[in-house]
């Protein structure tokens, strides 16, 4: 597909190198973190058109030798590969950090809630919700000025650093746990709302699904919205994207209240794409 923006292009550079694995000699465990402290702290404040041959520049410029240069690429390939959430955070923490304009379309993505989740959600009484992949907290925040008590959670540090003082700044209180998919635990009957709303989540993954279930209240609600992944569109592995029905599948435990596959303006300021929209309620 064509290139959305610089939010997905970036994306793309980012987990490109999850196709590189190149080999690398035993290191000590202080020296990868010395390397990784290194790059991810140049990365953060680099030009957009940060890559690895920009760093290997970078690091030229400081005096390494080539094969220095090469080591320590080496060593941050090896490291994505083996870490994938490592990447993920990288990718978010720099994006996140970025001053933010107000342009969906400079920034690569809205700071506005989702007009969707806003529909969705106008007849339902607050309750407990968790905001997954809440990012800057744009939903959030949102959530928490309509009434709700919201948990926000996200493997980036910087983008729930944004949402807090988002929160903050427009007079309401969110809850922010910096965690991986894996990692979290999502509780039992703790949930009267999930919201997904490009998430990245592994919802193919039955045992996340199961989770997602057993953490909602009766009657709770999943709003979900992804990216389908089509002949003309197309993502990396990380991204989670759908092929098109399949998420009736994945949710087939659930009533769907609501789906829909359609062309639509992504939140991340692009052209419009092919996403898939569903409402699920647990039995």
């Amino acid at each position: 597909m064509e290139k959305h923006s610089k939010f997905l292009a970036f994306i793309f550079i980012g987990w490109f190198v999850f196709s590189l694995v190149l080999p690398a000699s035993a290191q000590d465990l202080s020296e990868e973190d010395k390397i990784w402290d290194t790059f991810t702290a140049w990365i953060k404040t680099s030009p957009e058109e940060a890559s690895f041959e920009a760093y290997g520049k970078k690091l030229s410029e400081d005096g390494l030798p080539q094969s220095e240069i090469q080591r320590q690429l080496d060593m941050i390939r090896k490291i994505l590969t083996e870490n994938p959430e490592k990447g993920v955070e990288l990718t978010y923490d720099s994006i996140f950090s970025k001053p933010l304009t107000g342009d969906p379309e400079k920034d690569g993505f809205t700071s506005t809630p989702s007009v969707y989740l806003v529909e969705s959600i106008k007849e339902l009484t607050p309750g407990k919700a968790l905001d997954v992949g809440a990012g800057q907290g744009r939903n959030s925040v949102w959530l928490a000025q309509q009434g709700w008590d919201v948990t926000a959670i996200d493997i980036s540090g910087a983008g729930l650093a944004a949402a807090s003082a988002n929160a903050e700044k427009a007079g309401v209180h969110i809850s922010t746990v910096k965690t991986s998919y894996e990692n979290y635990d999502f509780g039992v009957e703790q949930w009267d709302l999930i919201v997904m709303i490009l998430s990245w989540a592994p919802v193919a993954d039955p045992d996340f699904v199961a989770k997602l279930n057993d953490s909602l209240r009766p009657g709770g609600k999943v709003v979900f919205e992804h990216v389908l992944e089509t002949p003309k569109q197309k993502f990396p592995k990380v991204v989670q994207a759908l092929p098109p029905n399949a998420l009736l599948e994945h949710f087939s435990g659930f009533f769907i209240r609501y789906y829909e596959e359609g062309v639509w303006l992504g939140d991340w300021g692009g052209p419009p794409a092919d996403l898939v929209r569903m409402i699920a309620k647990k039995k």
